[in-house]
């Protein structure tokens, strides 16, 4: 897949015991290797004692001095990263960071996210890390099908690493992330990595390194759903559970609509379902606009849980010069504080006019917006050898 590094997890009991032996091939196959570390809110054990992370359990300097001496004889290790790190910063001082990177000897990563990655973090951690892995699942919101904040995300960083001359490396979620609605597809895989290379490109980030991504061929995403009508793609919007939103907020999905040629009216049908049922109304809406007028709209509460046809909308009225912009969106009408939706269009059928990417086969043809951060969306195509296709689009990716 054309990448020049490896992360090894170490995290199971016997993960420590595979990890020599896995240098010893990477130094035959000149790959760059990183030991890949778990804290104590991730180690396994009893009692916030690490007891089974083997061979080493909570002893972090026991663990550096250990990867230090694998380095020593290979050097294909270059660096180890500590998962979850910023969650753990009472464990891991400032002072007790040091020690344990200069015990190891080699470069030392913190994985922290953005909403984590304070000034204050920076002035006190900057001296012990070397780098810093930044995961992006849209944080705090967290979820990985909104990709909209990707780029602010990474000013924010790299603005604040760069104060002390510090770089990051960019963490796409390759792999299903655990409390999110919506797995990653291979088409959020793709636009995160081309942001990255793009700003490693640009010289402002130190690399791309993929969350999990899968090798062996030929698999579905874990835990994967499909969210069309028909095929595979479909237009989805969200709100996780134990979640505030206000009234107003929204995510939306827009397009341009146009006449045929000789065409002199328009008129849509659309395809919809959301997970809810009917009760509980007065909450969250499912809506179409053209032009900002509002010409559909359902109460999630308003219907069962099945796919159901909106009766035919006529355009017609709405179109400037044959030409307009459809919106589909989910709306907060009232806040909530823990009302989990998940809402899916799909098939949009026109008369006389058409968009693009009716079908939502593919990942192009429309713009994605959102009023705040609780409610997101985007088009999600399951894909049933996703690990084959998601390996290949990185590797294309990597190549430049």
């Amino acid at each position: 897949m054309n990448a020049n590094t490896y992360a090894f997890l170490v995290h199971n009991e016997n993960d420590w015991n595979d990890f020599e032996p896995f240098l010893r091939e990477a130094q035959t196959a000149g790959l760059t290797t990183w030991a890949y570390l778990v804290p104590p809110t991730e180690c396994p054990g009893v009692d916030d004692t690490c007891s089974t992370y083997l061979p080493h359990k909570k002893d972090y300097l026991a663990w550096a001095r250990a990867i230090g001496a694998l380095a020593d004889e290979y050097a294909v290790l270059k660096a180890w990263a500590m998962d979850d790190f910023y969650y753990n910063r009472a464990f891991f001082t400032p002072a007790y960071t040091g020690q344990i990177r200069a015990a190891a000897g080699i470069d030392f990563y913190p994985v922290v996210y953005v909403h984590q990655l304070t000034e204050a973090f920076t002035i006190s951690y900057a001296n012990v890390m070397d780098s810093l892995i930044l995961p992006f699942n849209d944080s705090p919101n967290r979820n990985t099908v909104w990709t909209g904040s990707l780029r602010g995300h990474l000013d924010t960083a790299v603005a604040l690493l760069a104060a002390k001359s510090k770089k990051l490396l960019l963490m796409p979620y390759a792999a299903t992330l655990s409390a999110t609605t919506v797995t990653p597809d291979v088409g959020y895989v793709r636009t995160v990595t081309a942001v990255g290379i793009e700003y490693v490109k640009a010289g402002k980030i130190a690399g791309v390194v993929q969350y999990a991504l899968p090798l062996t061929p030929d698999l579905p995403q874990a835990g994967d759903v499909s969210f069309a009508h028909t095929g595979r793609g479909g237009l989805v919007f969200t709100v996780h559970s134990n979640t505030d939103t206000q009234a107003g907020d929204f995510a939306a999905a827009s397009t341009a609509v146009r006449l045929d040629p000789g065409s002199t009216s328009c008129s849509m049908v659309l395809w919809h379902q959301d997970n809810w049922g009917d009760n509980t109304p007065g909450y969250h809406m499912k809506q179409a606009l053209i032009g900002g007028t509002k010409v559909w709209e359902r109460d999630i509460a308003s219907e069962g849980t099945d796919w159901y046809t909106s009766s035919p909308r006529d355009l017609t009225p709405y179109l400037t010069n044959g030409v307009g912009t459809l919106m589909l969106r989910l709306y907060e009408a009232k806040g909530v504080a823990n009302y989990r939706v998940l809402v899916r269009f799909d098939d949009i059928r026109l008369t006389g006019c058409h968009i693009a990417n009716p079908d939502f086969e593919t990942t192009g043809g429309w713009t994605m917006t959102r009023g705040n951060g609780p409610v997101f969306g985007g088009t999600h195509i399951s894909d049933p050898v996703y690990s084959t296709t998601v390996h290949s689009t990185v590797a294309a990716l990597y190549t430049t």
